[in-house]
């Protein structure tokens, strides 16, 4: 278990992870033959399906091993890097957070775009286009700072923990419980993942590294590669739904870091290019209450949108989160 990263390139990540697997089923033959499941959050939408589809690449060039493939689940993917961003301020204009007009000279100032004609080369923001942005973002949630501001975008309706580590570090109980969501749950990730007996039980930390255990997307530890970033996602899925290897989407309904909108528009888009009808458009639930809605297209691909969660479904709701792995991902792959 590595404390901190300071650059994430896509190809090695996935090819590390590609001969993790290997290796994994020559310790544990056992597991050789089992269905696999790969699922992921946010930027797993570039290295959960480039990992798939190196293993049914994989699959092609071996006989000693093969990976028995069974569906993915995604949740909350960054799929097309910009169109994800330009989306967070149609969803802010959306629900009045910002205005219409200051949406539409985002639009103008960072070279709009859409899902026809998005690319893998897209250059970085202009000065003019993060300029407006950032006013939009504060705008958006009423502070004086893009630090600030940018906390706040992984759930739109509930402010983030007050409560810091160092609370929890001194015995204290850090809670802060907003629309049946605990919103300190990462403090308490990052005090459990410090315990020295818990990096000696997950053999991690071997070094003894003098800085203390940080989630990386909390304290900008992760600095993605730029070229990775605009890599378009969509080709990537096609190649792997045209192995019939089903796919699942889901977000949450509150999430302003990779809003829903958007990515419905990308499973739309996909689902078009892959010649898939609409099979199924309605509400699901879950528990006798409202889950959200379900869109699934031809026999492989299924979008869900989770109401009431945030960027962190599994966290914000769990027992949803469970229901679509086994009643959406498992079922369908039967």
């Amino acid at each position: 278990m590595e404390q901190r990263s300071t650059f994430f390139p896509l190809k090695i990540a996935y090819k590390d992870l590609l001969t993790f697997f290997v290796k994994w089923f020559e310790k544990y033959p056992i597991f050789k033959f089992r269905d696999l499941y790969i699922c992921g959050i946010s930027y797993a939408g570039h290295f959960v399906p480039l990992l798939a589809n190196s293993l049914l690449h994989f699959n092609n060039e071996t006989k000693s091993t093969r990976f028995n493939l069974k569906g993915l689940a995604l949740g909350s993917p960054v799929l097309r890097y910009k169109l994800d961003v330009i989306a967070q301020y149609e969803l802010y204009a959306s629900k009045g957070m910002i205005s219409q007009k200051m949406y539409h000279k985002i639009l103008k100032q960072c070279n709009e775009t859409d899902e026809d004609n998005y690319s893998n080369d897209s250059p970085e923001w202009s000065e003019s286009c993060e300029h407006v942005m950032n006013k939009a973002l504060m705008t958006a949630f009423n502070v004086s700072s893009v630090r600030e501001a940018n906390k706040m975008r992984f759930d739109i309706v509930r402010n983030p923990c007050e409560g810091k580590i160092e609370d929890l570090i001194a015995g204290k109980e850090v809670t802060m419980v907003v629309g049946g969501i605990d919103m300190c749950i990462p403090n308490r990730v990052d005090f459990y993942f410090g315990m020295p007996e818990v990096q000696q039980a997950f053999h991690g930390n071997r070094t003894h590294l003098g800085y203390k255990y940080s989630g990386c997307f909390q304290n900008s530890g992760l600095n993605y590669s730029i070229a990775d970033q605009h890599v378009d996602m969509l080709p990537i899925l096609m190649e792997i739904l045209e192995n019939s290897v089903p796919i699942t989407i889901f977000s949450g309904e509150d999430d302003g870091a990779v809003p829903m909108i958007g990515t419905l528009r990308h499973v739309k888009k996909l689902a078009s290019e892959m010649n898939f009808t609409l099979t199924k458009d309605e509400a699901w639930n879950h528990e006798n209450k409202e889950g959200g809605r379900l869109y699934k297209f031809g026999d492989l691909l299924t979008f869900m949108s989770v109401k009431g969660a945030n960027h962190h479904v599994p966290l914000s709701k769990p027992s949803q989160s469970l229901y679509i792995f086994e009643n959406h991902v498992v079922e369908q792959s039967d």
